[in-house]
């Protein structure tokens, strides 16, 4: 094959696209994008919490470690972390903007066309992406270091760009007199001089070599660990690709090819819609993936540096908290959960409504087999525990449930004064089994 040869297969290619194909089921997907959505929300609430908790901690001169006390060498990262943690919290969120799941609400045959996604929808949900990865990664190697030539290397890089074609107004109000007599100093290395001088370092140029800095410090070694290393980079390289407008990233969303309408119980949609959503969920967890094996145990690093021991508990057991609400999310899709049938119910002939918390209801049907016991809409699996008799209202560690089949209305069809008594009813038993 010569260069001709290549050249002809790519023009074939790029110009005579084959037509859509849906390969992976729009329910689930949809249902999954749901679960993983909210689990990354409450994520972000959390992450909130901590980053106060952190705000406040370094601000406390008391608290800290001798390095980072006031009037001591590395004092400025006291304020340069909360800094970080938040930059990275608005490109999470971002990213969440991104990621919502689909709105089917009045989807029809004549407004199907709302359910395409094009070049815009790919390319906004890569840039998020990308930002997000890059974002994170460069922010955990930083506070994972703490060292002062590393942060300034990459601080001033960013600066001397940015200030080439920023307006008047922008650098009026963020370039003061010192940031400008630093920006003239590293003006006056080499381009060689960047990433070794007096006043700049940078020993892991690339993305790819501070990912693995990342997971060589974190001691992440494993065979799982090296795959995922590769899924980080293989992530960034894709949503370059949309970011940076490529060649395949432009051609496969700008054309649309023939779409064949699919239906389901939910209504119509379009293999676009599909394909978009496979992707999504596929971002979706990976990125919770390295918040919570990477970021958030970066940022555990960052807190045992800077905060005496005494005192960083409080923050390492919400770090460690969020992890573990990351992880089993992740790793379960909320499936280890169960449900409180009546035993007479399941007893019966009678089909069982299971609503999933992924927000699909299934119907448990007789003879109400165990091996049914899964969600069509995320294929999490259920467990049942058949009570006796009418028991009502009983109280687990998620609050106050009505047990199916039972006489008692549904919670939500209670009135206010009677959910108000049902929960302190569950807050006082609470108290008592402390």
């Amino acid at each position: 094959m010569n260069e001709l040869d290549v050249l002809n297969n790519i023009a074939s290619n790029l110009t005579e696209r084959k037509s859509s194909a849906a390969l992976s089921n729009y329910e689930v997907l949809c249902n999954n994008i749901s679960f993983t959505h909210g689990l990354l929300e409450r994520g972000i609430a959390y992450i909130e919490i901590i980053i106060t908790k952190i705000k406040n901690t370094l601000s406390n001169n008391n608290l800290l470690n001798r390095d980072y006390q006031k009037n001591n060498t590395l004092n400025a990262f006291t304020l340069l972390i909360p800094s970080l943690l938040l930059n990275d919290l608005e490109v999470i969120k971002k990213l969440s903007i991104y990621t919502e799941p689909d709105d089917r609400k009045g989807i029809n045959i004549d407004n199907l066309q709302k359910l395409h996604r094009d070049f815009i929808d790919y390319n906004n949900l890569a840039t998020a992406t990308r930002q997000l990865i890059d974002s994170l990664v460069s922010d955990a190697y930083q506070i994972q270091r703490l060292d002062p030539k590393e942060f300034n290397y990459h601080v001033l890089l960013s600066l001397n760009s940015f200030e080439k074609y920023a307006t008047k107004s922008i650098r009026q109000g963020l370039f003061n007199e010192e940031i400008e007599e630093s920006l003239e100093e590293f003006r006056k290395l080499s381009f060689r001089e960047w990433k070794n001088s007096s006043i700049t370092k940078c020993e892991n140029i690339t993305f790819a070599n501070k990912v693995d800095y990342l997971f060589s410090e974190l001691q992440k070694n494993s065979p799982d660990d090296i795959l995922f290393t590769d899924e980080i980079k293989n992530l960034f390289k894709f949503t370059s690709e949309f970011t940076h407008i490529g060649y395949i990233s432009t051609f496969f969303t700008s054309q649309a090819g023939s779409q064949p309408i699919f239906g389901s119980e939910k209504g119509p949609y379009l293999p676009s819609t599909e394909n978009f959503s496979e992707l999504k969920y596929q971002i979706l967890e990976t990125c919770i993936n390295f918040i919570y094996q990477v970021y958030l145990p970066s940022i555990k690093v960052c807190i045992d540096t800077t905060v005496l021991d005494s005192n960083n508990y409080i923050i390492q057991t919400d770090l460690n908290n969020l992890i573990k609400l990351f992880e089993k999310g992740i790793k379960t899709r909320n499936n280890d959960y169960y449900f409180f049938v009546c035993s007479s119910l399941i007893d019966s002939t009678q089909s069982i409504t299971l609503p999933c918390l992924c927000g699909y209801e299934n119907s448990w049907i007789s003879p109400h087999k165990d091996s049914d016991l899964f969600c069509t809409g995320c294929g999490s699996s259920y467990n049942i525990i058949g009570m006796e008799g009418d028991p009502g209202y009983i109280f687990t560690s998620n609050g106050p449930i009505k047990v199916i089949g039972s006489s008692v209305p549904d919670i939500q069809d209670l009135s206010y004064a009677e959910q108000q008594k049902l929960m302190d009813e569950y807050t006082k038993l609470s108290s008592q089994n402390k």
